[in-house]
C-alpha cells in the first residue's frame, strides 16, 4: 500500500514538472526540460518502468548546467522501487556549419529506494554526438560510464537514438541502449523535447 502511494505521488510530481516546462538541446542560451518514459530489462530477469524528467540550460559559452530526476518502478519479488537524482555539468561546443554536435557531461547522483532511508551516491561521465540528417531528422549516439564506491554498480552504457523535429520548439526522440558491467541491461526510452 505504501509502495503504491509512493509510486502515484512521485509519478504525479514528475509528470507535472515535465509537462509544465521543457530536454536537452545544443542551442545557445536555451533552457530545455522534458518528460520521458522508458523500460529497462535487468539481467534478463525483470523489467523496470522508468519515468524521467530532464532539464538543462546551455550558456552561450557551450557550458551546460542541469538535472535529471528518474523514477524506476519494479514489479519483481521484493525489489524496491527507486528514485535517482542527478546534477549535470556539461559542455557542447557550437561548430558553425557542421551537422555534428558533440557533447560531454559529468553528473553527481543519488539513488534512493522508496520506503528506505538508505541511498547510494554515484557519478557518471557521458560522451556523445548528435548528427543532423536534415532539418527534421537527427541521430544521437553516446557512451556513459557510471561508478560508485558504495556498492558494486560500475557500468558502461552505449546508446543510439533518432529524433524528429516536429517544429523549432518541439521534437520527439527515441533511444535504445545496452548496459554491461556489474549488471546487464537493455533500455528503450521515448522523450518529448520542448525548448525555448
Amino acid at each position: 500500500m505504501i509502495k503504491s502511494s509512493y509510486r502515484r505521488t512521485f509519478k504525479s510530481i514528475a509528470l507535472v514538472i515535465g509537462f509544465s516546462v521543457f530536454p536537452i538541446s545544443a542551442n545557445c542560451g536555451v533552457l530545455t526540460l522534458g518528460p520521458g518514459l522508458g523500460v529497462e530489462r535487468v539481467n534478463d530477469v525483470f523489467n523496470v518502468d522508468l519515468d524521467i524528467v530532464r532539464g538543462l540550460y546551455r550558456f552561450d559559452s557551450g557550458i551546460s548546467l542541469g538535472a535529471v530526476v528518474m523514477f524506476g518502478y519494479v514489479d519483481y519479488l521484493d525489489v524496491p522501487d527507486e528514485g535517482r537524482y542527478e546534477a549535470i555539468l556539461g559542455y557542447s561546443p557550437g561548430i558553425p556549419k557542421s551537422k555534428f554536435s558533440p557533447y560531454a557531461f559529468i553528473t553527481k547522483g543519488v539513488r534512493s529506494y522508496f520506503g528506505s532511508l538508505s541511498s547510494i551516491h554515484y557519478h557518471t561521465a557521458t560522451f556523445g554526438s548528435r548528427y543532423a540528417l536534415n532539418q527534421r531528422v537527427y541521430f544521437d549516439s553516446s557512451y556513459r560510464h557510471r561508478n560508485t564506491s558504495d556498492m558494486s554498480w560500475e557500468t558502461g552504457t552505449a546508446s543510439i537514438g533518432v529524433g524528429y523535429n516536429i517544429s523549432q520548439m518541439l521534437s520527439l526522440q527515441f533511444n535504445i541502449g545496452t548496459t554491461w558491467g556489474d549488471y546487464q541491461g537493455d533500455q528503450a526510452v521515448v522523450a518529448l523535447v520542448s525548448r525555448f
